[in-house]
């Protein structure tokens, strides 16, 4: 468990728009962090990722989209074509398609369902719980907040040991802290976070022997 600290330091002004990945943006999470476990016995990890997993199928769709746009063009534009290079025409659109989907994440989003962005965050963040090891903890206290960039996604989850008033306040900011994800804001974030510690004491308040068994830097 963290001994008691000021955010103060790293919460000098943030420029809006920061990237999470920035490495202010990185301390000013692990003073939330440390902010956090000052109140409570239980121990909260952040993970930042790029990406929950990658989305071949989107680039696939924007390929099978630009080709069908291509031969459409090539069947009823009110010219002439070269039948026999059509199908090079088409190949190229595919390719085309693929590749601006690749080169631009924004445009790659828009080809994934909301909802399997958040099954593909729900999935990795329960993966990562386990790889971090954050169900080691002695009392089964562990607390995972999963960050992927891309996705603009956030998943909690709590190890069994967490008190059903504390998790429940940990799953109900979740959309506190997409929020913020979203709109690149570290502070408001990190802010979250640091609201939670005392909601969490009153359930799961720190004794003076807690031991910090999680490291507070970012995963």
């Amino acid at each position: 468990m963290s001994a008691v600290v000021s955010p103060s330091a790293s919460a000098a002004e943030l420029p809006a728009g920061l990237s999470f990945l920035h490495e202010r943006a990185k301390a000013r999470a692990v003073a939330a962090v440390k902010a956090f476990e000052s109140h409570t016995s239980a121990e909260l990890v952040i993970t930042m990722k790029k990406r929950a997993r990658a989305y071949p199928e989107a680039h696939l769709l924007f390929g099978v989209v630009f080709a069908f746009a291509a031969l459409l063009f090539l069947l009823f534009y009110p010219r002439d074509f070269a039948t026999a290079l059509m199908p090079l025409d088409v190949i190229l659109a595919f390719g085309a398609g693929y590749g601006l989907s690749y080169a631009l994440p924004p445009l790659q989003r828009l080809a994934i369902a909301k909802k399997k962005r958040e099954e593909a965050v729900s999935q990795a963040a329960k993966a990562a719980f386990v790889d971090l090891g954050v169900s080691k903890t002695t009392g089964r206290t562990g607390v995972l907040v999963y960050v992927a960039l891309f996705e603009r996604a956030v998943a909690v989850v709590a190890d069994a040991g967490v008190t059903p008033e504390a998790r429940a306040a940990a799953e109900g900011a979740e959309r506190a802290l997409e929020e913020a994800l979203t709109r690149a804001d570290v502070r408001a974030f990190a802010e979250t976070l640091e609201a939670l510690g005392p909601v969490f004491a009153a359930t799961m308040a720190r004794a003076e022997d807690d031991v910090n068994e999680l490291a507070d830097e970012i995963a």
